[in-house]
């Protein structure tokens, strides 16, 4: 990452920029985004209608919702495909994203949301729903569409943490930590649910890490009453006698 003033490291192994101001990278990160469009509006209340469908005893998404999904669907595929986003997914890159180091640098620019930017992560998140309801391809194409945004734009927290969704579904804890971990820190406001979601991923993937789990969930918080009621209720899953288990859909 460039441009970023060395200061204010917190205090675990977890975070990924060591030596940069957390304040600063979220600003910069607040600055990049914008106000959700109606499309990827759209997309989340459609994909909180669907996700858990498929586990035992959960209602099914009606006729209405599936011919909703299926609808945006075939706008956002209709929409021209971005430069960034073509280039991506014809050649994945193998180095690290980097993100801005400041408000209005090249870097900045180029990263920012943008209208195409938000059609292609409402795009994105309709292949998750579609892998709810275990349609095939749906996880490979969600996967690339995600690869893509959160390397292209590595501050989308929100990118982050649908794809470490996706790769705990695909039983690749590892990999689902790491992207967990920039959801968790480029998040400017970390609720309950954020943050006792990350202390479930690290239970799948660094159990015996417990303690650098807590430190990060308090240093990537900004409310401390919440971290440490996140803390609290996320202990068990790090007892000896509690083996945690991912039952992705079928």
């Amino acid at each position: 990452m460039c441009g970023i003033a060395h200061a204010a490291l917190p205090a675990t192994g977890f975070y990924p920029y060591p030596g940069a101001n957390l304040a600063d990278i979220r600003k910069v990160i607040l600055a990049e985004s914008m106000p959700d469009s109606k499309e990827l509006t759209e997309a989340w209340r459609l994909f909180h209608e669907i996700q858990g469908c498929w586990m035992p005893g959960r209602a099914q998404p009606s006729d209405k919702i599936i011919a909703q999904l299926d609808s945006l669907r075939g706008d956002l595929e209709q929409q021209p495909k971005p430069h960034w986003l073509i280039d991506t997914l014809q050649s994945p890159k193998t180095e690290r994203a980097r993100l801005a180091g400041k408000i209005g640098s090249p870097l900045f620019e180029k990263q920012k949301a943008t209208a195409d930017y938000q059609a292609q992560k409402a795009l994105a998140i309709v292949y998750l729903a579609e892998h709810e309801l275990d349609r095939p391809g749906a996880a490979n194409r969600a996967g690339a569409y995600l690869t893509a945004i959160t390397l292209s734009h590595p501050w989308d927290w929100e990118a982050h943490a649908l794809y470490s969704r996706l790769l705990i579904d695909s039983k690749m804890p590892q990999a689902g930590l790491s992207a967990a971990i920039f959801g968790l820190f480029h998040n400017p406001a970390p609720s309950l649910e954020d943050l006792k979601y990350f202390a479930f991923v690290g239970a799948t993937a660094a159990k015996e890490h417990w303690a650098e789990i807590q430190a990060a969930i308090r240093q990537a918080a900004t409310d401390p009453k919440i971290a440490e009621q996140a803390i609290q209720e996320s202990a068990p899953l790090y007892s000896d006698k509690t083996e945690v288990t991912i039952v992705p859909p079928k």
